[in-house]
């Protein structure tokens, strides 16, 4: 299985020849063997950022820590929602900083400033969820623009075929005149996000007025949104290395996410 993973992030092509993806540490067990994985590093990130103009990644001073807590397999709910909710408070403010802005003159209590601001009102802004993963923006997204409206899209992978599937949709009848904040903690094969990405197309919403945000990612998924929509914007917060193809989870990952923030798997089944 170690080999495999080695090979795999060589197709991939993520890792420079100066970059070591993984090597194997012994766990409590001495028959436990586990991959110790490698993130990229800044020159892979500069490259990824050269490839994808349109690719944001969070400064890393502001999430190392908080991945650190939310990737730990013995993090409790508690401390992973509240380091979930802070993470992705930070991605809605890098969103919404990259929003059109419009410059007036404003007074201060001591005078006159110019003031820069968003040049959308909450009400033309909407947040659409991904089900049910992408529901753990709501509360952080309606504390920044408590105005904003909300669609919700239902894709489901099937756990056998790995492709997703299709299954319900409630969007504003207005989005197409709206700025789109599309929300999904994860970026995998992007199978999800591309599909609801066309279901956003068909509704008459234009590419340049998409952001997709995602806590982590990884290069395979990027490289499919960006080919097939690449006027949008991706914000993500890190690019995960690896993509298991067994089972399309990043890796070292998070585990199943909409899991672990709802409370439906045992803490010692977080990872998989």
């Amino acid at each position: 299985m170690f080999k495999n993973l080695i090979k795999l992030g060589g197709c991939l092509g993520l890792l420079s020849s100066s970059t070591i993806m993984c090597n194997q540490i012994r766990g409590k067990n001495e028959d436990d063997q586990l991959p110790h994985y490698h993130f990229l590093n800044d020159h892979d990130l500069q490259k990824l950022q050269k490839k994808h103009t349109n690719l944001s990644i969070i400064d890393r001073s502001y999430t190392e820590h908080i991945l650190s807590v939310i990737r730990d397999v013995q993090t409790d709910i508690v401390d992973f929602r509240k380091n979930a909710d802070r993470l992705i408070r930070i991605l809605i403010e890098q969103a919404i900083s990259q929003i059109e802005k419009k410059k007036h003159i404003k007074q201060s209590p001591l005078g006159y400033y110019d003031a820069h601001e968003l040049k959308f009102q909450d009400e033309e802004i909407c947040f659409v969820s991904i089900l049910r993963s992408g529901n753990a923006f709501l509360i952080e997204a309606l504390k920044v623009m408590t105005g904003a409206s909300i669609g919700q899209i239902l894709i489901q992978r099937n756990e056998e075929t790995s492709q997703p599937s299709y299954f319900f949709q409630k969007l504003p009848q207005n989005i197409k005149d709206q700025q789109v904040i599309l929300v999904d903690p994860m970026l995998a094969t992007g199978g999800s996000a591309s599909m609801a990405l066309n279901i956003l197309k068909h509704h008459g919403v234009k590419e340049e007025n998409i952001t997709f945000l995602t806590l982590v990612s990884c290069e395979q998924g990027l490289s499919k949104l960006f080919s097939e929509y690449p006027k949008i914007k991706i914000i993500t917060a890190q690019v995960d290395p690896i993509l298991l193809k067994d089972i399309n989870f990043l890796a070292p990952g998070i585990g199943d996410f909409g899991d672990r923030y709802f409370g439906t798997v045992k803490r010692n089944q977080a990872q998989q």
